[in-house]
């Protein structure tokens, strides 16, 4: 089982739309008995809230399932338990680092850093650009997904 934890600000946009465009990705192909898959925050201030509503209208529109979500923040046994934590944006990376003291930081990847892109993925949040966001996270996702099913046939 691979276990994959996407991480953004406050687990209401990026890091579930991560979650549920991995989700769809892994459930196409047939290979979702392979992967564990969830989202959470690097920030408290959103904890118990569901995805943010224009989030949840792009994955309507682009044909994504997701369930009713808790935001929630990440933990230390996260760090332990998950196998790659996949974060949006350099503020995520110096929370991580701040709350983890740089410990089991060789599992958290930049998602876009898959597509050999070294940008982050805009927090559409402040920008009110989901479309981009959504374009991102899903070009960062194929991306992970065939370096990942590649690994697994080797």
């Amino acid at each position: 089982m691979i276990k994959i934890l996407f991480v953004c600000h406050g687990n209401i946009c990026r890091s579930p739309m991560g979650e549920y465009i991995l989700k769809d990705i892994v459930k196409k192909n047939g290979t979702g008995d392979m992967f564990e898959i969830s989202s959470k925050a690097t920030s408290r201030e959103e904890t118990g809230n569901d995805i943010y509503p224009p989030a949840k209208r792009m994955m309507d529109m682009k044909g994504i399932s997701y369930d009713r979500h808790k935001a929630s923040q990440v933990t230390a046994s996260d760090m332990e338990y998950y196998d790659y934590i996949l974060i949006m944006d350099q503020n995520n990376m110096n929370n991580m680092r701040r709350m983890f003291n740089g410990n089991n930081l060789d599992k958290v990847h930049f998602l876009l850093s898959f597509a050999g892109e070294n940008r982050a993925v805009s927090d559409p949040w402040y920008t009110d650009d989901f479309e981009t966001a959504y374009s991102d996270i899903l070009k960062g996702c194929e991306a992970f997904y065939r370096l990942v099913m590649d690994g697994e046939r080797q």
